[in-house]
C-alpha cells in the first residue's frame, strides 16, 4: 500500500512537471492613476479561466498554455475595465506589465464618515482587509470572530456575538445588502452563537461602527455592521476547502460575460474529528454540526443598473451535557435560518445612486433541556430604499425610507422557577405571537470645506421611526464635525440620539407591559486619526453613552420604562507594519458601564462591563510561501451575581439559591493565545492552494463560561468555554 502511495505521488509530480514545461508566465502590477497599487483586482485572459487576483501590493502572476493573440482584462469595482492585446503565440514569458486603472465615478471624500468606524474600504475608518479576516489566527476566517479583535468590542464570551461598548448583542444590527439579519449566527445557545452564517468569501465590502453612526441606521442603540455581497463575477473560479471541522465549496460562474453571473458558497461542518483529537467528545451527545449555503444571482441589465438576488440558508444542531444543581441532562439545540433578498441598484438622472431592496428572513430555534421545550420563531419582512445625490465634489445628500414587519412566536414550555428545570418541575406554557410594524425615514447632508474652511467637514442628519401598534414615535437628530489637521491627522466629534424597541416579550399583555417606551441612548464620540504612512494608521477615541427609558421590573405593571444607565471609555488601535517584518494590529479598550434595568434594584455594573480589553494580532512572512501568526486576547473577567447560600424547599425537594448583590463578583480574567502556520503554494503552476495548522488557546489558559453548583449550592464547578482546552485544527483550501 505504501508503495502504491509513493508511485501515485511520483506520477503526480512528473505530470505536474510536464504540464509546467508547456506553460508561460504572465505577471505584472495593477495601479491606480496615482500609481498606487490596487489589491484584489481581477486579471485574466478573455474567454478563458486563466488569470489571478492581485495581492496587497497590486502584483499578479499566473501561468497559461494559450498560444494565440489574446486580450488581457484587468477589472475592479469602482474602476474602468482595462483591455490589453497580448501576443501569446511565442514561447516566451510576459513579465512586469504595468496596468493603470482609471476611476469610474467621482465620489465625495469618504473621510466624512463619523463616529467609530472600521471597514474594508479606504476612508471608512481603520481598514480591515479580506485577508485580515481570512488569516487572523483563531478567527476561523469568520467576520464576527475577527471583528472582536477591534477596539469597542468587549470579550464577554467566545461566541461570535458582538458586544459593543456596554451594549447587549441585540443592540447591534447586521445588514446584508440593505436588509436586516437579526440572527446571523450558527449554533445559538444561552452562551450565544459560535460563528457567522455568512461566508467571508461572499463579502465585497463591510462597514462597522461602534458609535455615533449615520441617520441611515435606525432601531439600534449601540452598533452597526453593514455588509455588501460581491457583484458580477468576471472569471470562472472555484474553491474547495477541507479541515478537521468543516468542508466547503464555493464558485463564481460568469453565465453571460458582463451580463449575468452566479456565485455560491456552501459549507458543511463536522466537528467530531476535532473533538476526538482534542479530547472533548465527552461533553457532547451530538457534536455540533451545521450546514449553510450562500448564493447570489446577479444580472446587469444596463451600464449602471443591476439586480442581485442573494440567499442565505442554514441549519445546525447540537447536544451538550449540562450539569446543574438540581438536574443533570442534555441540552439539545436546533436552528434553521432562511434569508432571501432582492436588490436593485442603478444611477438615475445621471447623478443619483438608487438602491432598493425587498427581503424576507425566517429564523426558527428549538431548545430542549428538562422542562424547557421552547420553539422561537422570528419572521422579518422589509422593503427599503436609499438614495445618494452627489451635488458636487464637496456636497452629498442622502435620503431613504424603510418598512419592516416583524413577527415573533414563542411556543412551548419554560420553567416556572429559573432554579428548577427538572422534567417534573413547574412550568409556564407559552403560545404567543407578537407582531409589530415599523416605518422609518431619514435624510442626511455630508459636506466638505464647510463655511469655506479648507479641510473642515460635517455630517448632519435626522431620522424618525414609527411603530403604530405601540403608538411609539421617535425622532433622532445626529451630527458630526471633523477637521483634517494636515495630510495625515484628523480630529472628529460626533453626537446623536438613538432609539430601539425593547425585547418583544416585554410587551406581552400577560407578563409584560404593552405601554413600554422605546429605549434611548445619546452618544458623544471624540476621535483622533493619524495616518502614519500608506501602511500604518493609529486611532484614539473617547466616548460616552447615556441610556434612558430602559425596561425595569415593576410589581404593579411587570415593567416600566424608567431604567437608566451609562457607558464611557477609551479605545485605541495601531494597525500596519511593525518592526522585524511583522504586520497586524494592537487594540485596547477601557470601559466603565453601569445600568439599572430589568431585575436590577440599583445602578450596578452591567453584564457587559469588561473593564479592560486587549488584542494583539501579528503575522510574519517567513517567505513568499510561508507565514506564521499569533493572536493574543486579554479581557477583565465578566461580572456575575454570586450564590451566597440556599434555602431548602421541602414540598419540591429542592434547594433554592440565595443570591448576593447584583454583579458584585467577577469571573477570572480571560486570556487566550492562538497560533497559526500558513503555507501557500501553486499546484501544477495553476491552482492556488493554502495549507494551515492552527493551535487555539495554545498555552491552555483555563477560561470559563460560568459556574455550576452541587445540590445545595455549597460547592461550585467551572463550566469551561468553547476553547477551554488547547485545540489543534488542520486544513487546506484549493482554488481552481
Amino acid at each position: 500500500m505504501f508503495k502504491v502511495i509513493k508511485v501515485s505521488v511520483l506520477a503526480l509530480f512528473i505530470a505536474g512537471s510536464l504540464i509546467a514545461q508547456n506553460l508561460k508566465t504572465i505577471s505584472g502590477t495593477v495601479l491606480d492613476r496615482q500609481h498606487k497599487p490596487l489589491p484584489y483586482a481581477n486579471v485574466y485572459i478573455l474567454n478563458t479561466t486563466d488569470g489571478a487576483m492581485t495581492n496587497e501590493n497590486g502584483d499578479f502572476s499566473f501561468k497559461t498554455n494559450i498560444k494565440r493573440k489574446s486580450t488581457l482584462i484587468a477589472s475592479m469595482v469602482g474602476y474602468k475595465k482595462s483591455e490589453r492585446e497580448l501576443d501569446l503565440s511565442k514561447d516566451t514569458n510576459i513579465l512586469n506589465l504595468n496596468i493603470v486603472l482609471q476611476p469610474e465615478t467621482v465620489k465625495l471624500d469618504e473621510a466624512i464618515v463619523m463616529g467609530s468606524s472600521f471597514g474594508s474600504e479606504k476612508g471608512k475608518g481603520v481598514v480591515i482587509k479580506a485577508m485580515d479576516v481570512m488569516t487572523t489566527p483563531g478567527g476561523a476566517a469568520d467576520i464576527f470572530q475577527s471583528l472582536k479583535t477591534m477596539p469597542g468590542l468587549t470579550q464577554v464570551s467566545e461566541s461570535a456575538q458582538l458586544y459593543v461598548r456596554g451594549g447587549d448583542p441585540t443592540e447591534t444590527v447586521t445588514l446584508i445588502d440593505q436588509a436586516p439579519v437579526y440572527h446571523p449566527y450558527t449554533l445559538e445557545s444561552s452562551y450565544g452563537g459560535l460563528f457567522s452564517n455568512l461566508n467571508t468569501a461572499a463579502v465585497r465590502s463591510m462597514y462597522f461602527s461602534s458609535g455615533g453612526f449615520s441617520a441611515k441606521y435606525g432601531n439600534v442603540l449601540s452598533g452597526v455592521l453593514d455588509i455588501e455581497t460581491k457583484n458580477l463575477p468576471v472569471t470562472r473560479n472555484f474553491n474547495l476547502g477541507i479541515s478537521m471541522a468543516a468542508a466547503s465549496l464555493s464558485g463564481a460562474v460568469p453565465v453571460i460575460e458582463d451580463k449575468l453571473g452566479l456565485r455560491f458558497y456552501a459549507q458543511q461542518s463536522f466537528t467530531k474529528p476535532i473533538m476526538w483529537l482534542n479530547g472533548e467528545l465527552d461533553a457532547f451527545t451530538t457534536t455540533p454540526t451545521s450546514k449553510n449555503l450562500n448564493a447570489s444571482l446577479i444580472y446587469k441589465y444596463s451600464k449602471t443598473g443591476k439586480i442581485k438576488l442573494f440567499g442565505l440558508f442554514a441549519d445546525d444542531k447540537q447536544g451538550v451535557n449540562v450539569e446543574r444543581a438540581e438536574y443533570d441532562g442534555t441540552f439539545n439545540g436546533n436552528s434553521k435560518n432562511n434569508f432571501l433578498n432582492l436588490q436593485l441598484t442603478d444611477i438615475i438622472f445621471s447623478d443619483i445612486i438608487l438602491k432598493n431592496s425587498i427581503s424576507f428572513n425566517s429564523f426558527k430555534n428549538i431548545w430542549k433541556l428538562g422542562v424547557l421545550d421552547l420553539t422561537k420563531k422570528d419572521d422579518v419582512f422589509q422593503i427599503r430604499s436609499d438614495a445618494e445625490k452627489i451635488v458636487s465634489s464637496k456636497l452629498k445628500i442622502l435620503a431613504g425610507a424603510e418598512f419592516e414587519k416583524r413577527t415573533r412566536y414563542y411556543i412551548g414550555t419554560i420553567p416556572k422557577e429559573d432554579f428548577d428545570i427538572r422534567t417534573n418541575a413547574g412550568r409556564k406554557v407559552l403560545n404567543e405571537k407578537l407582531t409589530g410594524n415599523r416605518f422609518g425615514a431619514y435624510a442626511e447632508v455630508r459636506t466638505t470645506d464647510l463655511l469655506k474652511i479648507n479641510r473642515l467637514f460635517a455630517i448632519t442628519g435626522i431620522r424618525s421611526d414609527f411603530i403604530p401598534e405601540l403608538n411609539i414615535v421617535s425622532v433622532d437628530p445626529r451630527f458630526g464635525i471633523g477637521y483634517r489637521l494636515n495630510g495625515k491627522s484628523t480630529i472628529k466629534f460626533g453626537w446623536g440620539i438613538f432609539h430601539q424597541i425593547p425585547d418583544a416579550r416585554l410587551f406581552s399583555k400577560s407578563d409584560g407591559n404593552p405601554n413600554l417606551k422605546s429605549m434611548q441612548a445619546t452618544h458623544y464620540v471624540v476621535s483622533y486619526d493619524y495616518k502614519i504612512d500608506n501602511n500604518n494608521s493609529f486611532r484614539a477615541e473617547g466616548y460616552y453613552k447615556e441610556y434612558r427609558n430602559l425596561p425595569l421590573e415593576n410589581k404593579l405593571v411587570n415593567y416600566k420604562s424608567n431604567g437608566i444607565g451609562f457607558a464611557g471609555g477609551i479605545d485605541v488601535i495601531l494597525k500596519g507594519k511593525f518592526p522585524f517584518g511583522l504586520n497586524g494590529w494592537i487594540s485596547y479598550g477601557f470601559i466603565n458601564t453601569k445600568r439599572k434595568w430589568l431585575e436590577s434594584k440599583a445602578l450596578t455594573s452591567s453584564d457587559f462591563d469588561i473593564t479592560h480589553n486587549f488584542s494583539l494580532v501579528a503575522k510574519y512572512n517567513i517567505s513568499a510561501m510561508w507565514q506564521i501568526g499569533i493572536s493574543f486576547k486579554y479581557a477583565t473577567g465578566k461580572p456575575f451575581t454570586p450564590v451566597v447560600s440556599s434555602v431548602y424547599r421541602k414540598e419540591q425537594n429542592i434547594f433554592e439559591p440565595v443570591y448576593g448583590a447584583n454583579n458584585s463578583e467577577r469571573y477570572p480574567d480571560y486570556r487566550r493565545l492562538d497560533f497559526r502556520i500558513t503555507h501557500l503554494n501553486q499546484l501544477f503552476g495553476k491552482y492556488f492552494a493554502v495549507f494551515y495548522i492552527e493551535a487555539l488557546n495554545i498555552l491552555n489558559f483555563n477560561n470559563l463560561f460560568g459556574y455550576s453548583y452541587n445540590e445545595n449550592y455549597t460547592q461550585r464547578k467551572i463550566i469551561k468555554s468553547y476553547f477551554g482546552r488547547r485545540t489543534i485544527v488542520l486544513g487546506t483550501n484549493v482554488s481552481f
